[in-house]
């Protein structure tokens, strides 16, 4: 890309980000930044892609257990996975949440579910300057 291709856009950059092509979306961040160093969507999205970890986590539901896998924690001693269930309670929802650190850079941890029907999501992520920051998101479950 060069600063007067036009389509270098955030636009495109975020579209890059979105099918996993990191670098390209950086390149393209560079060329709108060279172009307009104060372009508020590009310099949201550069900030975006620093925050990018390699970290993934995963969860799944065994009988009354969820069963939650992470890997590739970077700092690991300082972040921690955080559950949340929800259930239908008469007329409004229910809620559940516990966490445990993470110790290891790749783990697990097998949680007890409190309700026999529900929903759960889970994160692993530390605090840092104050702010939860997470590092990777589970998709969330739902059990009978």
């Amino acid at each position: 890309m060069t600063d007067r291709d036009p389509l270098a856009t955030p636009t495109l950059a975020r579209l890059y980000m979105g099918q996993g092509y990191f670098d390209r979306s950086r390149a393209t961040l560079e060329s709108c930044l060279r172009r307009d160093p104060f372009d508020g969507h590009a310099l949201a999205l550069v900030r975006r892609l620093q925050a990018r970890t390699d970290a993934t986590l995963g969860v799944v539901v065994v009988r009354d257990r969820a069963q939650l896998k992470w890997t590739a924690v970077a700092d690991a001693e300082a972040c921690s996975v955080v559950l949340v269930a929800i259930t239908q309670s008469g007329a409004t929802a229910a809620t559940w949440v516990t966490s445990t650190r993470c110790k290891t850079a790749f783990g697990s941890w097998d949680c007890a579910l409190p309700f026999l029907r529900g929903s759960i999501a889970a994160c692993v992520g530390r605090v840092q300057h104050g702010c939860w920051q997470p590092l990777a998101v589970a998709r969330p479950v739902s059990w009978p």
